[in-house]
């Protein structure tokens, strides 16, 4: 009697079956988002995308950068720069089916809880995040979301970085240094008044 061949399944136990990738349209998150897409491709995931909306301190008018995004609510303007981001991760990759396999997801709150709930509420069996945001100072708070992530989640967390971490982008150098006038302009300000107030005490003395 012949024996009828066993086809055996892919071997999926063990292995993610859905992926969640943080991104603020940073080029460290848009790293994360590429190896979440592969990763994904690989073991047959499904893949979400979400974007934490929150006004930053150290970014102000992160979703302000034209006149016609003032007049939008925040989650308005962060679907229109996830659009342009998958947009753009799509034409530099085009092997990668970013637009048409991953499912979007937007939520207001402070990104590393709302990374992590947001993950659990999904099932998520991974999270994938950069190593450095867009909304973060790299030398005061350089790294303090993806800590918090990497504290807080169940499931394992993957820190994907670009090829140069330490070497911020020219599109961040520039906004840094827009940032760092824009303090100096502040304290330069702050201190012409309290030169004013000091004045004034010796006056009245």
């Amino acid at each position: 009697m012949s024996e009828t061949p066993v086809t055996l399944p892919p071997a999926t136990e063990g292995l993610p079956q859905r992926i969640l990738a943080a991104v603020d349209f940073s080029e460290d998150s848009r790293a994360a988002l590429i190896w979440a897409c592969r990763y994904a491709e690989c073991t047959e995931s499904e893949l979400y995308v979400l974007h934490v909306v929150h006004d930053p301190v150290s970014n102000p008018g992160f979703y302000r950068r034209t006149p016609e995004d003032s007049m939008q609510p925040m989650s308005e303007v962060a679907e229109k720069m996830m659009e342009q981001f998958l947009a753009d991760t799509a034409e530099q990759h085009p092997e990668l089916d970013v637009r048409d396999t991953v499912i979007t997801r937007y939520v207001s709150g402070l990104p590393p809880t709302r990374i992590v709930e947001v993950a659990s509420l999904l099932k998520a069996d991974l999270i994938a995040i950069g190593r450095r945001g867009t909304t973060e100072l790299p030398h005061r708070l350089q790294g303090s979301t993806r800590e918090r992530v990497v504290e807080l989640s169940e499931p394992p967390v993957v820190v994907v970085g670009t090829n140069d971490p330490d070497k911020p982008s020219k599109k961040e150098k520039k906004r840094l240094e827009k940032q760092l006038k824009k303090e100096r302009k502040q304290l330069k300000k702050t201190l012409k008044l309290q030169q004013l107030l000091d004045s004034e005490d010796s006056d009245d003395g």
